[in-house]
């Protein structure tokens, strides 16, 4: 199970090695089953993920898997389809309520008409905004992608030490997350699903670059090289009146022991484009490893039953957990509780589905990264939109050569 240092992933870790699995792992009598945890930084178990999933590093029966890496894995056979039993109502008793998860969480657990995992943290795009600032200057927030860049360019430098708008553009892999809600919802495309075929050169494709560009002008300096971490910091701190942002960072925003801005803060849903709704999604699940021996499947199941069920849901919340089910959402009273879920609605839309099978195609490690560097060079003005786009096609094409000759 992977963990870092990082805020999104402290969350994570609280929930599994906190009160949850500590009461499964002291009530072996109970269960008959014994339970070992082996847990990794994040670096280091994306390093042994291949190993791990295989069985070759060691035997494993659960893993943590996210959105990246569940189409390849399937696809390599390195992850067992758990529909067997999810759908058989002695595995899976009806109080697991599989409806009550969010379904644009679900879907990234899928792939080729299968289930791979049950999600347990997930997270979406949204906008926060400076209510003290929007209310001093008698701005409502934004609800469309034009909307978002005229207040971007109002607030920039309107007052000192303030800049627009605070967004991801490292050039590891931060710039292309950033960056592919806003181009679905030009219409754009980065792959055409069924041909495989590159699609950074359409029209749309490269206007939705021009404009993120154009979004990050009004950001804080140095924001080229903004992580999650920083682009919360500078908003957290009050340098920006916006945030364009993981949902997973609206608890962070309103603790005061970590936020300058906490209580100041609304939040909306990610603005529609010209093409409409479109909201990235993504997050964490458990799976259980091909490698994982036959005879221990179902105890296996048995166990991401207990920890991702309604059972756990509210012990998992105290302790920091992001919520990846419908109920305790609509009953949670966070400020930024409505615009969570009606971001979720629009990260089920159909632009948003089409979005995630491009973006975790079973090269999305390689492609973000090519991309995040050429939008990072883009924004930096190294290169035009128009020729990172060119690049992105040719470099992105030789990635998707060899899997032309399979389906997907």
């Amino acid at each position: 199970t992977p963990s870092n240092s990082s805020a999104a992933s402290d969350v994570y870790k609280r929930q599994i090695w906190n009160s949850i699995v500590t009461e499964i792992i002291g009530n072996e009598k109970l269960t008959g089953i014994k339970v070992n945890l082996v847990t990794y930084t994040e670096i280091a178990y994306f390093d042994k993920i291949l190993l791990i999933a295989s069985g070759k590093e060691t035997l494993f029966d659960l893993m943590y898997t996210c959105a990246e890496v569940v189409p390849g894995f399937s696809k390599q056979g390195l992850i067992v389809p758990i529909d067997e039993y999810l759908y058989d109502k002695e595995l899976t008793p009806d109080w697991f309520n599989l409806e009550d998860i969010v379904p644009a969480y679900l879907n990234y657990m899928k792939a080729d008409g299968k289930t791979w995992g049950i999600p347990f943290a997930g997270e979406s795009i949204f906008v926060a905004y400076r209510k003290d600032l929007f209310e001093k200057y008698n701005k409502s927030p934004p609800t469309t992608y034009e909307e978002l860049l005229k207040l971007a360019k109002f607030f920039n430098k309107r007052e000192e030490n303030l800049y627009g708008v605070s967004i991801r553009c490292a050039k590891t892999w931060e710039a292309a997350w950033s960056w592919i809600s806003f181009c679905y919802g030009f219409g754009g495309k980065w792959v055409d699903l069924e041909t495989l075929t590159p699609m950074f050169t359409m029209p749309e494709t490269m206007n939705s670059l021009k404009y993120f560009i154009e979004l990050v002008k009004n950001g804080p300096p140095g924001i080229e090289s903004y992580s999650f971490e920083e682009a919360w910091s500078a908003f957290q701190t009050g340098k920006t009146a916006m945030l364009v942002e993981s949902t997973a960072a609206a608890p962070s925003i309103e603790d005061p022991k970590k936020s300058a801005v906490a209580g100041k803060v609304g939040y909306v849903k990610f603005p529609r484009g010209p093409a409409g709704e479109c909201a990235g999604v993504w997050g964490w699940g458990i799976s259980i490893p091909s490698g994982a021996p036959k005879e221990k499947r179902e105890a296996a199941w048995s166990l991401i039953v207990w920890l991702t069920s309604g059972l756990n849901v509210d012990r998992y919340l105290e302790a920091g957990g992001i919520v990846s089910r419908l109920a305790p959402l609509k009953r949670m009273k966070n400020p930024y509780d409505k615009a969570l879920l009606e971001t979720l609605e629009a990260a089920n839309s159909p632009l948003s589905r089409e979005l995630i099978q491009a973006y975790n195609l079973p090269i999305s490690f390689e492609m973000t990264g090519i991309i995040s560097e050429l939008v990072n060079m883009a924004i930096t003005g190294e290169i035009s939109p128009e020729e990172a786009c060119r690049q992105m096609n040719i470099r992105i094409d030789e990635l998707l050569k060899p899997y032309r000759a399979v389906s997907y």
